[in-house]
């Protein structure tokens, strides 16, 4: 059963182009020293010409040091989405490794908000998101691993699932990044709630899946009256 699931998830994702890891050029901002740690450790494939990006939100998840991160750019659907490595579908917690793909290549629709597009720290908040996912993923043992692949075929667990990794991502420090996706998503789409690229050719149904900016702010808000001891601020 798992192994079933495992290959609906993981959604022909499996023989795609790694991007090999590249440095940042010399003329870069000076980095801290949590950017200059992850650079060493040899566990991250990073995507090429958006390392500044990935880094930098990389190093508000001190928690995902060692665990090992492809970034692949490919022709996809979805802005960015994130799933384990296959055989790590398998693997006990702590021991998986997961892969992010950006899109360089969507319908024409949603090209407007393909990655390319987006302003620096719009990327950098997406990048955010989806390490919130890696983080939430890691600490899920098979079973529940499971139960949230099952949840994929309900509008309404995702809806639950994408709104809760917001909130992560907020957690972490990064809710400036994500206001500044939220925003230009719903500026570009033309919408006021984005339920993401599979609902592009739907009517806006008024849920908010993903964090609306005034929900965020809101979260924001609550983060500087009791700060999460967790965050790590890379600014």
């Amino acid at each position: 059963m798992l192994f079933f699931v495992g290959i609906v998830y993981l959604n022909q994702g499996i023989a795609q182009k790694v991007i090999p890891i590249q440095a940042l050029n010399s003329s870069s901002p000076k980095e801290d020293s949590s950017i200059a740690a992850l650079r060493v450790t040899g566990n991250k494939q990073l995507p090429r010409g958006y390392e500044k990006e990935a880094l930098i939100a990389l190093a508000h998840f001190p928690e995902l040091k060692n665990v090992p991160i492809k970034f692949k750019v490919i022709k996809s659907f979805a802005t960015l989405k994130t799933r384990p490595a296959f055989w790590s579908l398998f693997k006990p917690k702590g021991k998986r490794s997961y892969v992010i793909t950006i899109s360089n290549q969507t319908q024409q629709k949603l090209m407007p908000i393909s990655f390319e597009y987006l302003p620096e720290l719009a990327r950098i908040g997406i990048i955010g998101h989806e390490l919130s996912h890696v983080s939430d993923f890691s600490k899920k043992t098979a079973w529940q691993w499971m139960m949230v692949a099952i949840g994929h075929l309900s509008r309404h667990f995702m809806d639950s699932l994408e709104f809760h990794t917001d909130k992560i991502c907020i957690e972490h420090g990064l809710g400036n990044e994500l206001q500044t996706w939220s925003r230009f998503v719903r500026n570009t789409m033309h919408t006021t709630y984005w339920r993401g690229a599979d609902f592009v050719n739907e009517a806006n149904n008024k849920f908010e899946r993903y964090m609306n900016p005034a929900t965020i702010d809101k979260f924001m808000a609550d983060e500087i009256r009791v700060p999460n001891s967790t965050t790590v601020n890379a600014h």
